[in-house]
């Protein structure tokens, strides 16, 4: 991005989980003993071994880091629901950012309801989940 052009952000913002993620964290709690607090790991593995998983190289740190909130955070951390309205919010801010950031462009995109991305936006939000949206910067 060339700082001395027009910026623009677009903003992803998605409201479902990838289905590979909830598939790990149903791996992981169910093989959770919660008394224990501790993760049957051996199991987990095999569950996702069967399932073709562990070929995703995503896998495995996502699965460390569901790992780690849930003993931070205790069973809590397999709910992953968000409990306000991203978009909503976003479009509050939205001017906030365009000035503090200096973008001339700030859009705020609705995933769930968006289908025509352009090749750049589409890879830009594979990576959006529900709470933590991803960005695209560019020149205008």
């Amino acid at each position: 991005v060339d700082l001395n052009k027009r910026r623009a952000i677009d903003i992803f913002v998605a409201y479902e989980f990838p289905e590979w993620q909830e598939e790990v964290i149903a791996a992981l709690k169910a093989n959770y003993n919660a008394e224990a607090g501790k993760f049957d790991d051996k199991q987990v593995l095999s569950t996702l071994g069967a399932s073709g998983m562990l070929k995703n190289k995503k896998v495995m740190p996502f699965a460390q880091e569901i790992k780690k909130r849930v003993v931070l955070t205790g069973i809590k951390a397999f709910d992953r629901a968000v409990e306000f309205k991203e978009v909503e919010l976003l479009n509050e801010l939205a001017a906030y950012l365009k000035r503090t950031l200096e973008f001339d462009t700030v859009n705020i995109i609705d995933l769930s309801s968006t289908k025509d991305l352009r090749d750049d936006q589409a890879k830009a939000a594979e990576v959006a989940v529900p709470g933590e949206p991803s960005f695209l910067i560019y020149n205008i």
